[in-house]
């Protein structure tokens, strides 16, 4: 056995750095997408109270009930300062503290811990079990001024949401869905400066017959008074113009740091943090559409400014917070139970494979357990009984032994008394997954000449390795491979530092990015992320592509002109199990004209 050379071994090391993907956490800048906390129907209604307004901690709010509560959700919302930076923060309900929850930033990783931006954070907790009848009070500390803590702490906001029974009431269907996007402009996203207008929410599952009353609350975090915002409801702007400050011919202002004052009248001042609730009743619909908007031109110069004597918009907002709540007279519905989000995941021949699907309630609750059954063309493969949380929703999961070809996938959910609920799809089972991405020439959205591209990256850096080893194990002069190895690493990872002579405008780019499956079994879903000089700019969800398919999407990137690296990798997490990664990534070096 041959003693292994220091050199070379350092050689190696570096291959391996330079084609290593990073993984990442739940923390995302550019937001996390609203998911439902819960959904079901109460005899009575759906009651929210709360502290607003970024103060230090602790922050308390009280809420009177008048029995306990059917479901309840605690929340909170903490400015860390940075995303770079971890602390805690921790609920006391009634006396009771529950436990500390460890704030991340970035390497956030906590379930009910939404954190976007520069460390901007919006925590969930239970309290079903917490609240009871009479008056509940709920506190929320940090670790604002511990020793060796460096985030800020400060709160912006302490709430509870809670659907409670009510002697004689309607019958009330509602959903509350919980997130952290992160609508911005290009000052507000690090390095790069990228940008986010709007975020689109559907909201199913709402009766449309016999509405007696429909309201639709919202909480948006890091607002600023005289920069417009918008919310949406099925294509109807919601809110009235603002009463006060100057603002152009059109301008809404929802996100004003004046809490419950949207629909008209004086509101409460709410710092950095706008709750605000309207009626929708002539505008719900079964299946419906909640609009989140940060800008708009309403000067027509294609221009958006959030500066000066008339903004157009915000420089950044989060909208963290949505209920939908649907009063109608008469009796309460009947049980109905419905089957959504279903995926087959490590569908291969011969192996085991999971199938996945979401079980909620759309109407009133099943009397006791639900039976799930898995049917593959057209047989049982597989039950499962679950019992519905007061949530309403629950993920099942049913193993399967996928075997070759094409197969009709199903699951149902049936209940005594409940009408049953279905969802299916078809799946192609053979070889692996095997995601294969391509770029092609960014072009300039203003029709000028298309950049460049010049040596990919890192590509080029190590095709140098083979040459440094061979120089290594010829036992040549190791200062000249130690140059050689500095100047791989100066060709990897060097960041163009000189800009395009004479031009610093920020300009929009079209980048086409394409993403194959050359495996023979469907890939289940996954994201695409997209990073310009080393950070990370835009993600793209893609819901799943079939075995030989293909995806194509047009992505806008917003740079200064001149040399800029990009990188573009299909599922960074890892979570497609695939027969070869290396595909996964291309990366180029353009000069943005």
């Amino acid at each position: 056995m041959h003693a292994s050379r220091p050199e070379a071994f350092t050689c190696i090391l570096l291959s391996l750095l330079l084609i290593a993907i990073p993984c990442t956490a739940l923390y995302d800048f550019e937001g996390l997408a609203f998911r439902p906390a819960a959904q079901g129907e109460v005899v009575g209604e759906v009651v929210t109270g709360g502290t607003f307004g970024l103060a230090n901690p602790p922050m308390e709010c009280t809420i009177t009930l008048d029995r306990a509560p059917k479901w309840a959700r605690i929340y909170c919302g903490v400015w860390g300062g940075t995303e770079k930076y971890s602390g805690w923060a921790q609920f006391t309900v009634n006396g009771k503290p529950t436990d500390r929850i460890t704030l991340y930033g970035q390497d956030d990783r906590n379930e009910g811990v939404y954190c976007s931006g520069h460390g901007v954070y919006w925590i969930a907790q239970d309290a079903t079990g917490l609240l009871g009848p009479g008056e509940n009070t709920i506190s929320i500390a940090t670790s604002k001024g511990e020793a060796g803590s460096k985030i800020d702490g400060r709160v912006y906001a302490v709430m509870v949401v809670a659907a409670v029974e009510k002697d004689g009431g309607d019958a009330t269907r509602y959903i509350v869905l919980e997130g952290n996007e992160n609508l911005h402009g290009e000052g507000w996203a690090g390095t790069n400066p990228t940008r986010r207008d709007r975020v689109e929410v559907p909201i199913g599952g709402m009766p449309s017959d016999g509405v007696k009353k429909a309201e639709l609350s919202v909480l948006l975090v890091a607002t600023n008074r005289g920069q417009p915002d918008y919310v949406l409801f099925n294509g109807a702007d919601l809110g009235v113009a603002p009463a006060k400050g100057t603002y152009l011919p059109g301008a809404k202002d929802i996100g004003n740091e004046q809490s419950h004052d949207a629909t008209g009248g004086a509101g409460v001042e709410t710092r950095y943090v706008d709750m605000e609730s309207f009626d929708v009743t002539g505008l719900v619909r079964g299946e419906n559409l909640l609009v989140f908007e940060r800008d708009r031109d309403l000067d027509g110069d294609g221009n958006i400014t959030t500066t000066g004597a008339t903004p157009e918009g915000e420089d950044y907002i989060h909208p963290c917070l949505a209920i939908l709540a649907v009063t109608r007279s008469g009796p309460a519905s009947s049980a109905s139970l419905a089957v959504d989000s279903l995926e087959v995941k490590n569908a291969y021949a011969g192996e085991p494979a999971e199938v996945t699907a979401v079980v909620r309630s759309t109407g009133a609750a099943p009397g006791g357990p639900v039976l799930v059954t898995l049917v593959v063309d057209g047989v049982s493969a597989g039950s499962r009984d679950v019992t519905l949380p007061a949530s309403g929703w629950v993920e099942v999961t049913i193993p399967w032994t996928a075997s070759e070809g094409t197969h009709a996938i199903a699951v149902e959910a049936a209940a005594p008394g409940a009408s049953p609920g279905r969802a299916e799809k078809t799946v192609k089972v053979g070889t692996p997954v095997d995601l294969a991405v391509s770029v092609g020439q960014p072009s300039r959205q203003d029709n000028a000449a298309s950049p460049q591209a010049t040596t990919p990256f890192p590509l080029a850096a190590l095709a140098g390795a083979p040459v440094l080893g061979w120089w290594l194990s010829t036992g040549r002069s190791r200062n000249i491979a130690i140059f050689l190895a500095a100047g791989m690493i100066l060709l990897a990872f060097a960041v163009p530092v000189a800009q395009a002579a004479g031009s610093a405008q920020v300009t929009a780019y079209t980048l086409p990015v394409e993403v194959r499956n050359l495996g023979g079994s469907d890939a289940p879903a996954f994201e695409v992320t997209v990073s310009l000089d080393g950070e990370r700019v835009t993600r793209l969800s893609v819901a799943g592509l079939p075995a030989g398919g293909v995806v194509r999407e047009q992505v806008t990137l917003h740079a200064i002109p001149g040399p800029h690296t990009i990188s573009v990798v299909a599922d960074e997490k890892g979570e497609v199990p695939e027969r070869e990664k290396g595909n996964n990534r291309a990366d180029a070096r353009y000069d943005f004209p």
